[in-house]
Order: structure tokens, then C-alpha cells, then sequence
């Protein structure tokens, strides 16, 4: 829904010294601080680890892709350590914690980043939306949500109900509700090629019970030419290409399982394409459709800036995440956030919640885009990035400068020193940074179980080949089988052990959200096989 303007302080972004929003409460209980009734902030990318549990529930194997960090985070509503009221876009808080790990036993420190912001519910305001859908309508959209498509190698029909178009079709109406007169809409399908199925048009000129209506007769068949889908909807974005951004958002939403297998099939062609888009701010955000939904190809899209994916396990599902989250879904703020570490004490080790982790360096971490987050009391959905140090030398003290972008590239600056203190494990400054070390080192430990049990599978005689290890000749790159569940040794001990500590952990947290993954870990540890394992993974804590 669109609001008031923005209040002056906030609309014009003076980050200052005193906006830090860091602090700490000296001991382990939650800060107090921040804002009634304000938003947070979370990072792009995956917004859940809905495939991943999906998977498991099935009785499948996961990619090892269904598990991010930053989508797990996601799914969880974190004490940020704001201590003070925030009255900027952004204001970042540091939180610390120092832990021993529940399998090598060596004591580790960790800082949180969290990720507030001074906007209200009441006065955020999304603007204007340029938005064309991309829908799937490729046969592998026929097959049941629950199973894959790929598997038996022979066509599946099912009742309507079950597949995953039927999804696809009410999520893409779900969508529709949920725009405004003067926002402008497109709907593209594809199959063996691109077809325009409504140009983009004003929603207050067009006959949306009409439009929907055409929604829900759409049937599926025929090859995945992604490519063209791609092509078709950025050309008919052309005209708003560069749109003013204080006016306007211009978004692809694309809803698909993400197999495709003609036109140019290759991930460097999507990432470089959407990337190209996005340099004109055209952004966009991927909802995966059914168990078989392929990661791996979404996964391409992680360093884009403004780019975002969720998965759909119902339309109701989809239609209550829309009904609280439209708006924040198409409507980034935050662009290019580093934050860097100066200290002779420590050094960056790891980054937990972000796309492009993997590129921190010992002195820098970043984020390529925040979107707005939604807020229960002081508690932010995804609101942290959480930081492994190293310590390298004496003293205790690092100095932490982040820096960010607007949407309209304004760039600003906020700096905050930070003492960690002489603690040892366990301390924890709030329940957010305690929450966040066990949820990576939960998400660690599934996706190098993950990746072990498909090279099981690849390599074993019974089980089919796993996708991304080995391919049959007649199926393309992204077209995957599944491999039944199995937890094999030295997996099954492994995750029996972390299990007690989840538990734990989560008991200590009194966050009754955790039991969505005890669950998976219970079905994990009942499900482990006699299987030899053929090589031993690494003998660390999340490994």
C-alpha cells in the first residue's frame, strides 16, 4: 500500500555519529531500544530455506544450494542489538558473542551486524511499480508439486489440484491483488517460446478480473526456453529503462521451477543479463515453484544487485506472505553496504547471511541490497549478518566503519568502536547473536550433507545420478532427478550430535519458530542408512 511521504529526517539520509544504533547491555539479556512500529532490514538473495525442508519432507536429498544462510535467516525474527532509536534509512549495531563449538570444542568469537533502519510501517512508501511477470508454462510445470519431473524419464499427469502450475497460476493472481491504479503490468508465459499474454499496461486501464481469469486457464507443456521468457519481458521494459527512482520501482518477477533446456541455457548469460538490467534499475525476484525447484540456477542471480528469491510451498502460503510483504518484496533501499574492520586484535574469518559472503576479505564484508524486513516488538525478520573472527595479535579493540547507497546513489558513512571484551564461552550480548551462531552452524552442517549423501548417490550402484555430479545424456544442465533421503556415515552420528545441541540451544532461546528444523533433524537422524561412506568430510563443527 502506498503512504505518506517521508519524514524530512529520514528522507534526507543524514547518517550521523550519533545513529550508530550500536550498543550493548553489558550481560546477556536483549537490548532494549528501537523503534515502535518501525521496519528492519534484511539482505537479498534467498528469502527462505523453504526448498531445502520441502525436500527433506519428500523424502528427497536437498541441493546443497536449498540451504543459505541468508535464507534461513529469513525465516527467523532476530534482537538486532539496537540499543538506541534509529532516525535514519539505516543505522547499523554490532553485537558479540563468544561460543564453543558443539563438536570441536574450540572457543570462537562472533559480531553481528544489525540491520535497522528509522522507517515506520506507517510511512514507508513503496512507489509507482513497472512490473512484468514471467511465468512458466514449460511441461515440467505439469508434474505434481511434491514430486519430480525428471524422474522415470516418462511424462506425468496428475489432477490439477495437485501440480505445480496450479500454484504457479493462484500465486501470480495472488500478486495481481495486491497492485495499485497507476502501477503498470505485464504477464509474459513460456514454453518452447515466449508469448505476451497482457502487455504492460496501467492496472485502472485494464480489466484485471479479465486479466485473471486468463491466469487461471493457462495450461502447461512444451520445452523451457527461459531465455526468451527473459528477453521478451526486458524488451517490454525497454521504455522504462533508467526510470526515475524516487517515482518509480521496474521489476521482472519470474515464477518458475527454474529447469530450463532451450535458448541459452548457461548461468554467466542470466546473471550477465539480469545484471545488465539491473545496472538500469530493472530488478528482479525469482518465486520457485515445487519440491523440484533448482536452486543451482536461481543461485546465479546472488551477487545481482536488487535480485531476491522465495519458494512456494502453497498458494495460501504465498498469498499470506504477500498480504503482509508485497511492498517489501519490490522495493529495495539499501545498495552496496560494506563494512569494514579495523583492528590488531582481529580479523574477518567468515560471513553468515549474505550472497556474497564469500567475498569477504580479512578487513571487509558486504552486502550487495537490503530490502525493507517486517518487525514483531524489537525483533527484525532476517535482520542480521553475523561475522567469524580470527583473533591475529593483541588487544581487544576494532574499529568498524559501514557504508552504504541509497537508491539514488547518495553514499553515506557511519563509524563505531567496539571493545570485545574479556568473556569466555558461552556469552552471548543478546538472544539475536545467539540465535544466529546455531542457525549457521545448522546450515553449514545440512549442506555438506547435502553435497556428501549426492556424491553418495552419484557414485553408489542403486540410487539415480545426482544433479550437478552427473548427468544422463539426455538430460540438459538443469534438469535434476532426485536422490532418496539417506544420512550415511560418519552424517548420522554427526547429526544426532548436533540435534542435542539444537535442542539445547533452542530451549535456552524459548523460540518455539526453531522447531520447524528440530523437526528436520529428527527426520534426518530416523532416516540414517548402514551405507559406507566412501571418503570422510571435514572434522569441524558445521562440516
Amino acid at each position: 500500500m502506498r503512504r505518506i511521504v517521508l519524514p524530512l529526517t529520514v528522507a534526507l539520509l543524514l547518517v550521523a555519529a550519533g545513529c550508530s544504533g550500536a550498543g550493548f547491555d553489558g550481560g546477556n539479556g536483549a537490548n532494549a531500544g528501537g523503534n515502535a512500529g518501525s521496519i528492519g532490514l534484511a539482505a537479498g538473495g534467498a528469502n527462505d530455506a523453504t526448498a531445502f525442508r520441502n525436500n527433506v519432507n519428500e523424502g528427497y536429498v536437498p541441493q546443497p544450494t536449498d540451504m543459505t544462510v541468508e535464507g534461513l535467516f529469513h525465516d527467523y525474527y532476530f534482537d538486532t542489538g539496537q540499543a538506541e532509536a534509529c532516525g535514519e534509512l539505516f543505522c547499523p549495531s554490532y553485537s558479540r558473542a563468544v561460543s564453543e563449538d558443539p563438536f570441536s570444542k574450540q572457543t570462537e568469537r562472533y559480531l553481528t551486524v544489525g540491520l535497522n533502519s528509522g522507517l515506520s510501517k506507517a510511512d514507508f512508501e513503496r512507489k509507482k511499480l513497472n512490473l512484468v511477470v514471467v511465468l512458466d508454462t514449460s511441461g515440467s510445470m505439469e508434474s505434481p508439486f511434491s514430486k519430480y519431473y525428471y524422474d522415470g524419464g516418462e511424462k506425468q499427469t496428475v489432477e490439477d489440484e495437485q501440480a505445480k502450475m496450479a500454484v504457479a497460476r493462484e500465486s501470480v493472481v495472488a500478486l495481481t491483488e495486491h497492485l495499485e491504479a497507476d502501477d503498470r503490468f505485464g504477464l509474459v508465459t513460456y514454453d518452447d517460446s515466449a508469448q505476451v499474454i497482457h502487455p504492460l499496461d496501467r492496472v485502472d486501464e485494464t480489466d484485471m478480473d479479465y486479466l485473471r481469469d486468463r491466469i487461471r486457464g493457462l495450461n502447461a507443456g512444451g520445452g523451457t526456453n527461459f531465455d526468451d521468457g527473459l528477453q521478451t519481458a526486458t524488451s517490454m521494459l525497454e521504455p522504462h529503462r533508467d526510470a526515475n527512482q524516487s517515482e518509480y520501482e521496474t521489476r521482472i518477477i519470474f515464477v518458475t521451477d527454474a529447469m530450463p533446456n532451450l535458448g541459452d541455457t548457461s548461468g554467466e548469460w542470466l546473471s550477465g543479463r539480469l545484471q545488465d538490467n539491473a545496472n538500469h534499475n530493472i530488478y528482479s525476484t525469482f518465486v520457485g515453484v515445487g519440491v523440484d525447484f533448482n536452486t543451482r540456477f536461481v543461485e546465479t542471480i546472488n551477487e545481482v544487485p536488487g535480485a531476491n528469491y522465495y519458494t512456494v510451498n502453497t498458494p495460501d502460503q504465498f498469498r499470506d506472505r504477500m498480504d503482509e510483504g508485497f511492498d517489501y518484496m519490490v522495493t529495495p533501499l539499501v545498495f552496496n553496504l560494506s563494512v569494514s574492520l579495523d583492528s590488531d586484535a582481529y580479523e574477518i574469518a567468515q560471513v553468515y547471511g549474505s550472497p556474497t559472503a564469500e567475498e569477504a576479505t580479512g578487513e571487509v564484508m558486504s552486502v550487495q541490497t537490503l530490502f525493507p524486513s517486517r518487525r514483531e516488538a524489537n525483533r527484525t525478520e532476517g535482520g542480521i549478518i553475523l561475522v567469524k573472527l580470527r583473533e591475529t595479535g593483541a588487544g581487544d579493540s576494532i574499529r568498524l566503519k559501514a557504508s552504504f547507497e541509497t537508491r539514488t546513489g547518495e553514499r553515506h558513512e557511519s563509524t563505531r568502536a567496539v571493545e570485545f571484551g574479556n568473556h569466555e564461552a558461552p556469552y552471548y550480548d543478546n538472544s539475536g547473536v545467539r540465535k544466529a551462531v546455531v542457525l549457521s552452524r545448522y546450515a553449514n552442517l545440512m549442506r555438506n550433507w547435502a553435497a556428501y549423501e549426492r556424491v553418495q548417490a552419484a557414485n553408489g550402484e542403486a540410487d539415480p545420478p545426482a544433479d550437478g555430479i552427473e548427468y544422463r545424456e539426455e538430460f540438459g544442465e538443469w534438469e535434476q532427478q532426485s536422490v532418496p533421503l539417506a544420512v550415511s556415515p560418519p552424517y548420522d552420528q554427526r547429526i544426532a550430535a548436533f540435534e542435542q545441541y539444537f535442542q539445547k540451544e533452542m530451549t535456552a532461546l524459548s523460540d518455539s519458530d526453531m522447531q520447524q528444523d528440530a523437526a528436520i533433524l529428527a527426520t534426518l537422524r530416523t532416516n540414517a542408512t548402514t551405507r559406507t561412506a566412501t571418503k570422510s568430510p571435514t572434522a569441524n563443527a558445521t562440516g
